[in-house]
Formats: structure tokens, sequence, C-alpha cells
């Protein structure tokens, strides 16, 4: 089978974080679990190189290929269409002057790109089907697509964005869900809360596939790579016990409470702690300001992106990594510190506890809007953190079982299932095109 999977959405999907790692991992799994499996990676344009590393590990079954770049000002043209159809809404046919002038900006949008559609339909038609990671994606596809709907957070928390954004988001989520052929997710909860709840999709279209364990964390490599940094800690303010928390700074990640936590902590004992965050966003400035109003400028530690290999030292040298999302498919960093053998907290919400079933009662738990509880769990791992440690991998070894080559053929069902239900399609339009044809 040979598999599109489409990493261009105005940058291209690296294996730092989230969709990236998902990714990252499935391409790795699908090469491995089938090999008949050809994959093209589509990569935005000028950064091929992002996808370097998977590429080879594929055995010369994965390539990537870039979009077309547009010039200076097609770019602004396009960009200024768009914002115009963002604010005109949805158009209707009784409101003439809107309706026009959302015509007339989809024509001029269809020109300007039309001179790098050829090559871009040849790329897409060379392929069985394509996996779209991630639903903000408006490209038209010839072949049958599965789009990954990871979660409708944005929703649910509609302050992460501008109104007019988010209604410009909810109407590409529409438009891709609705041509794509099938939509798949990582959670039950995911499935039913959003994709059935929130999108209304027959649960026919819809699939589920569970997660598996980041291949490249708890390997040998990334441990010798960070084994001579003696002073890396040190060298970036991080000189003493540290709660972990790797997550782009937006709103539903709830980087607050663990600040307020850390200011508890602090008073209630003289452990010098620290609390280190990663992610590829910048600090934003209410928590900036949260920092400083609270006297803890010297005791957060915001690093910024960092490699897979500084990110499990991270790990590895933490007191314990703390997740207190407010919604989630699932968690990466759950896993991660599992494999590091640091010991893990999360959010009592409802997908976490999903994933984390196979702990049981060894997996930590806390409200996530109340700091006070996660002091509490603080100190209870304070208290016993060897036992912690080893109680939560017993649990572990049980969820590292389902790994990314399971998971990929699971993937693969999913795409089968995706070309038969295009089949009848695929007839309807033969028939069509003959017949035009005769005409």
């Amino acid at each position: 089978m040979r598999i599109g999977i489409w990493c261009d959405y105005g940058f291209t999907l690296e294996p730092s974080e989230g969709i990236g790692v998902f990714v990252d991992n499935l391409a790795r799994g699908l090469v491995r679990a089938d090999p008949d499996c050809q994959i093209l990676m589509m990569a935005h344009p000028g950064q091929k190189e992002v996808l370097a590393p998977v590429v080879a590990s594929g055995d010369g079954r994965i390539r990537v290929v870039s979009g077309i770049r547009y010039s200076l000002v097609c770019r602004k043209s396009i960009r200024v269409l768009k914002k115009i159809r963002r604010f005109l809404g949805e158009p209707t046919p009784q409101r003439r002057f809107s309706f026009w002038a959302d015509q007339t900006a989809k024509y001029f949008l269809g020109k300007i790109s039309r001179y790098g559609a050829v090559a871009l339909s040849q790329n897409i038609d060379s392929c069985d089907i394509w996996l779209l990671p991630y639903v903000g994606v408006e490209q038209h596809f010839s072949k049958p697509t599965v789009v990954v709907i990871h979660d409708l957070v944005c929703y649910h928390f509609p302050e992460m964005m501008s109104a007019a954004k988010l209604v410009a988001l909810k109407q590409i989520v529409n438009r891709v869900t609705n041509r794509a052929t099938l939509a798949a997710c990582m959670s039950n909860f995911i499935r039913d809360n959003d994709l059935c709840g929130t999108l209304n999709l027959p649960p026919s279209r819809v699939r589920v596939i569970k997660p598996a364990m980041p291949d490249d964390i708890g390997c040998n490599s990334n441990e010798v790579a960070m084994s001579a940094s003696t002073h890396w800690l040190n060298a970036r303010g991080i000189n003493g016990p540290f709660l972990f928390y790797p997550a782009a700074f937006r709103t539903y990640k709830n980087h607050s409470v663990l600040v307020q936590c850390l200011q508890l902590l602090k008073q209630r004992s003289t452990t010098p702690w620290k609390l280190v965050f990663t992610g590829i966003r910048k600090c934003p400035r209410n928590i900036r300001d949260q920092i400083r109003g609270l006297g803890l400028s010297e005791d957060v530690i915001v690093l910024g992106k960092v490699s897979r290999a500084e990110l499990q030292y991270l790990y590895q040298q933490a007191f314990a990594t703390v997740v207190p999302s407010l919604y989630e498919q699932g968690s990466f960093p759950v896993m991660e510190a599992l494999a590091s053998h640091c010991p893990v907290a999360a959010s009592d919400i409802p997908s976490l506890r999903e994933q984390c079933r196979c702990l049981g009662s060894d997996m930590l738990y806390f409200n996530p809007l109340d700091p006070t509880s996660v002091v509490r769990v603080i100190e209870y791992i304070q208290a016993g953190r060897d036992a912690v440690i080893e109680a939560q991998a017993h649990g572990f070894s049980r969820m590292k079982e389902h790994t990314w080559e399971s998971s990929a053929r699971l993937w693969m069902e999913v795409f089968e299932d995706a070309l038969k239900l295009n089949e009848p399609i695929e007839a309807v339009q033969k028939m069509r095109n003959e017949e035009d044809a005769l005409v």
C-alpha cells in the first residue's frame, strides 16, 4: 500500500512534541509492520530536512516531497483573501453581497494556487490513501483520506483564539471531516465527546486506535548522548529538586496551577523546589506576571524547545513529571516519564483515566483546578518516591506491550477500510467520466 502522510501545516510537523511525535512513530511503525508499505510524506517548502531522520529509518521505503513555494506577492494575496472569507463568515444566497464577495475571493484563491496544483496532484495521485494527522489542511485530495482529530479543545476553550479564527477553524473542520472517508482518534472519550458528539459524525465513519509509547524515549542512545552533560542542569539554573511539565503554553494545558503549587510547596517546607517547563511556544505574559507576582522568578525555569535527548535527560533528573491539563486526548509525557523511571501524576480527567487504566491505583491523579490537590500528590511521592517508581513501573510494563508496530497494523486496517468504502465512489466517478467522454 502506498500511504501519503500530510505534514505541511504552514510548517513541517517534526518529532519534538504532540502530533509530530505521533507522525514520526507511526511512519516508522508502518514500515516495520508491513514490508510492502511505501510512505510519501509531504513537507512544507524548504523543510524536507526536518523529516530526514524518519526517512533514514525507512530502509528506502519512506520518501519526502515538499509543496510549492509561492512568491511573496502570492503568499500575501492568499493571506488577505482568506482573511476576507473569514470576516464574511458562512455565506448564503440571501446575503447577496457577502455571497458575491466570498465567491469572488474563492475564485481568485483558485487562480493564484492553480499553477502549483499540477505538481501537487501528481504527488497526491501517486498514493493509494492519505493520512491527515491534523484536521487543519485546506487541500483537495483525489484519493481517499483518513483524518485524525486528536481533540476539539478549542471548541471547549474558545478563549484560546479570536472569534474570527475559531469560526474559520470550525469551517475547515467541517469541510475536511465531511470530505474524509474516515475520521480517527486515539481515545474513546474523544470519539464520544468530540467526533460523535460535537461533530455528529456517524460511528460507522469513526475509528479509535490507541497510541503507543514513543520509541526514542528510554533508549540507550539518548542516555549516552546526555551522560557527559554533568553541568547541563546547573547551567540552566536548575539546582534543586524540580517538577517537570513538557507542554506548549496553551490555556488548557494549565501551567498556572503548577506555579501556584510551587509557591505552596515552598511555604510548607525548606526544600529548594524548582519548576521546569519545556515546549515550542514562548511563556505568555499572564504566566510571566504570575511568576513575578509570587516571587518565583528564580525558581521557574522555562527552557523552550529541547531536543529529544535533552527531554529524556530532564525526565531522568526530575523529581516528578506533573501533567495538569484540563482537556486531552491522551498524554505522551505521561508515557515518556514512566519509560524514564520518573514518577508521574496527572489530571483526574476521563481521557487520562482511560489512557492509564492499566496502572490502576498506582497512577496518581489530582484535581487540576486545585493547587493543594497537586501539592498533596507531590508530598505523597516525597514520602516514598522509590516505592512509587516501582509500583508505576509494574503497570507501565503492561502499557508498553502495545507498540507502534502493533498500532501500525491497526492503522493499516483503517486504511484498508477506507479504500473499501471508497470503491463505490470511484465506480460512480468512473461511470460519469465515461459518460462525459461519450458526449
